[in-house]
């Protein structure tokens, strides 16, 4: 029998004793009390007493548990979770909606409005985000979905309906395709973020600058960065005393601005993608950053053998896995720059249960599959869908 004193908080940490184990203690007290002859069986007064009160201790160690839990990141749900964030100026990240960028043709001149809609063929709606007049035909103006979440994700060239038409206006068009909706947070997506993020309160160094991008950005959804403190240009590129942020996802303007609020005065920034911020000074500073380049990637599971655990929306649990590993319109996966490791996803499938054997290959192109590594440069990002992975 385990002593009382192995319970609780110990050297080793917080120790609940199961039901069984208190009412042993119970019962090994009240022989010594009453004697060896006690009647402590089910049915008798005293062993219905002692068997109530092992349940009530029960659910108060169980309650003692979740309080000494609730300290640590790697246990701690809910509420607790999100206190010790806020530790970092983390907050939990509500359902967002997808954002990307609309290119409007007509006549030069004439002015596209803020909240001006737009939808796919499905009826996804769209909204326009600040306004903008067409000039040499056309004019881009970044937008987002209407109602937040997975749904509003479509690919290029899919938003082509003016849902309230305005004389002058012809067509509309996503030249990108729109990304980043989502569901609420989860815990899980919460404490990777969290670890992702421990320099958030650490001021101007590179991390909390990735930090702020994925805090404040909304629908990002990868982020990297790399800096120069030399006097010479390094070999990626990067200027003298310089910094630069790959972000996958989100706004151009909102990216910008989340870097200007951590950078250090008077250190350059680098990237594909320059975006005018006004200062509180009323300057304006060029912020540059990188968007990285996607790298579509296949995936095939043949022969896959399964036994009666293996549930019936088994296939489609698989290829989440596979998406969430390795990245999608929604979530980061791999980060930016990190190889595709084939050996890394059988794990992914193995997740499910039931599952007893496959063969799983990979591909760039949606056509040669085989058993190699994708290699992915830094300024790329693997990103697959659930359409990209075959199941048989």
């Amino acid at each position: 029998m385990a002593k009382a004193t192995d319970w609780g908080l110990t050297d080793a940490g917080f120790r609940r004793p199961t039901y069984a184990e208190l009412l042993d203690a119970l019962e090994h007290k009240a022989r010594e009390l009453f004697g060896s002859k006690a009647n402590l069986t089910v049915r008798s007064p005293l062993g219905v007493f002692l068997r109530i009160y092992a349940w009530m201790l029960n659910l108060l160690f169980s309650t003692l548990e979740d309080v000494y839990n609730s300290r640590f990141i790697d246990t701690a749900v809910g509420t607790s979770l999100y206190n010790l964030g806020r530790a970092l100026g983390l907050r939990l990240l509500g359902a967002q909606k997808a954002v990307g960028y609309l290119t409007f043709s007509g006549e030069d001149g004439i002015e596209v409005p803020e909240g001006f809609l737009a939808e796919t063929i499905a009826g996804t709606q769209y909204i326009t985000l600040s306004a903008g007049v067409i000039t040499d035909g056309s004019v881009t103006l970044p937008a987002s979905a209407i109602i937040p979440g997975p749904e509003g994700n479509t690919a290029e060239n899919t938003i082509t309906n003016i849902t309230n038409p305005k004389s002058g206006v012809h067509t509309v068009t996503n030249v990108k395709q729109f990304e980043g909706g989502r569901n609420t947070e989860t815990d899980a997506e919460f404490r990777e973020r969290y670890y992702q993020s421990v320099d958030f309160a650490g001021g101007v160094n590179l991390d909390a600058i990735i930090a702020e991008v994925y805090e404040s950005a909304e629908a990002v959804i990868a982020v990297t960065g790399e800096e120069n403190d030399t006097d010479f240009e390094n070999e990626s590129g990067l200027p003298p005393r310089s910094f630069e942020i790959v972000a996958y996802g989100g706004l151009d303007e909102d990216i910008a601005k989340a870097i200007f609020r951590r950078k250090a005065a008077g250190i350059q920034t680098f990237g594909n993608t320059t975006v005018a911020v006004l200062g509180a000074s009323g300057q304006t500073f060029n912020i540059s950053f990188s968007r990285p380049t996607p790298v579509k990637i296949w995936v095939r599971v043949t022969d896959l053998v399964t036994d009666r655990h293996f549930p019936l929306d088994g296939i489609e649990q698989i290829k989440r896995n596979l998406v969430a590993f390795i990245g999608g319109s929604t979530r980061g996966g791999l980060n930016i720059g990190q190889d595709v490791i084939r050996v890394a996803l059988p794990t992914e499938v193995l997740k499910v249960p039931g599952v007893i054997d496959f063969n799983l290959q990979i591909s760039p192109d949606g056509e040669r599959f085989g058993w190699d590594n994708i290699k992915i440069a830094a300024r790329q990002k693997a990103v697959t869908e659930e359409s990209m992975v075959s199941v048989s």
